[in-house]
This record gives structure tokens, C-alpha cells and sequence, in this order.
């Protein structure tokens, strides 16, 4: 019988400061914001959305810097990566996101991200109003939904009632697992594990291990800290 392997990879501890963007990167940002309009930028994107080669992906991180409230240094935007009103949009330095990612913006939020954030593969955020602090890790896959349908009158079909938005805040340093759901008003406390697969009904608190379907508490990280 085959044994199962577990390592344990030693990770860096040190918060090195991320590279500046070279100075053309910026540059030509600020020529195209001169250049032409919101819709014209949004258009040229979709030419680089997919491709590995330097040159897309500067492509992509240049735009987005041309469209976005801020858009820091040293970020990653992978193949596929995709958006909606990015004009409410504040990335930090030293994000990475992942191959088709979906960011959905609401003309009248707010979509935040703080510094050293890393966001996985497939994930769809409805980021009508959603913070996600620093060194935050968000796993494959994952889901945010920031709105619902209030469902009233209960005659009229479900999509056409009125939306209701409520704000997501995922603090400093939580992981969420791959596949995770977090639902419309949950606040997600810093360092703590959400365990895969989970459906996050309700706050988290801080250095808190939940897990499950909906979302339970398992223990407190800092009672098992080594």
C-alpha cells in the first residue's frame, strides 16, 4: 500500500516591500486615461484579457491602472480575468489574481483590496460593496455574494424585486478555503480559517477555525498555537 506524503514547506515571514511598477508601465496608463475614453479602454482590454506572454499581461495591469480608483504596484492579473465597473475598484500593491476571475462592481460601491492579497483561480466576487484587508488569502473557486432580492411583494417574480446590498469585510490575514461561499453581509475576522467548501452564514470571529455547511466554529486558533 501506497503511503500518503505530508510536507511542510517553510514560508517566508519576512514582509518584504513589493517592486515599483517601471516608470513607462505608469506612463503609458496616464496616455491611454488621456487618449480615450472608459468604454474605449474597457474595449481594448477584452484584446488582452487572455494570454500568458509579458506583453498581455502588462497590457492588462496597464488598463486596469488606467481604469481603476488606484491600482498598485507589482500586481498579477492572470489569463481571463474579468470585471465590472472597475472605476469603483482600489487595489493594493503586490495582488495577484488568478486565471478567470470575475470582480462585479455596482456603479455605486466599492470594491477594496488591500496589500499582498492573493486571489485564486475561478473565483466570482459580487462586489457591490466588499473590503478585503491585507495579506488576505482567498482560495480557488471561491464565492462572494454581496446582494440579495428582498423577495416582496411575493407575487412579482423574484429577479425583479428590489435588490438588497450588503457589505463583506474579509480582515487582515483570514484564508478562505477553495470553493467557499460567503453570503451577503458576513464579516470575516482577521487570521482566521475558513475551512473548503464552506457556506459562511454570519460573522467570523477573529483567529477563528470554522467549517462546514452552514459554517460552524471548530476552535480558536491561539488555543493551539505552537
Amino acid at each position: 500500500m501506497l503511503e500518503l506524503e505530508t510536507r511542510v514547506v517553510k514560508a517566508f515571514h519576512g514582509r518584504k516591500d513589493v517592486d515599483q511598477d517601471p516608470i513607462y508601465q505608469n506612463g503609458l496608463a496616464e496616455a491611454l486615461s488621456v487618449e480615450y475614453d472608459a468604454k474605449a479602454r474597457i474595449e481594448m482590454y477584452g484584446r488582452y484579457m487572455h494570454g500568458d506572454g509579458f506583453y498581455h499581461q502588462m497590457m492588462r495591469k496597464v488598463l486596469l491602472k488606467s481604469l481603476c480608483k488606484q491600482f498598485g504596484n507589482s500586481a498579477r492579473v492572470s489569463t481571463g480575468f474579468n470585471f465590472l465597473h472597475p472605476e469603483t475598484f482600489s487595489v493594493g500593491d503586490g495582488v495577484f489574481f488568478g486565471a478567470n476571475v470575475t470582480i462585479q462592481g455596482r456603479y455605486d460601491g466599492e470594491f477594496k483590496v488591500g496589500n499582498k492579497v492573493w486571489i485564486g483561480p475561478g473565483c466570482f466576487f459580487d462586489a457591490r460593496q466588499l473590503i478585503i484587508e491585507d495579506y488576505a488569502g482567498i482560495g480557488p473557486g471561491v464565492k462572494i455574494l454581496g446582494s440579495v432580492h428582498t423577495g416582496n411583494p411575493v407575487d412579482v417574480p423574484i429577479i425583479e424585486t428590489d435588490l438588497l446590498i450588503k457589505s463583506i469585510i474579509i480582515e487582515e490575514g483570514a484564508d478562505i478555503g477553495t470553493g467557499t461561499v460567503i453570503l451577503p453581509g458576513v464579516r470575516i475576522g482577521k487570521h482566521c480559517i475558513v475551512g473548503a467548501g464552506a457556506v459562511v452564514t454570519k460573522d467570523v470571529p477573529a483567529y477563528s477555525v470554522v467549517a462546514g455547511v452552514p459554517a460552524k466554529f471548530m476552535y480558536d486558533r491561539r488555543d493551539r498555537a505552537e
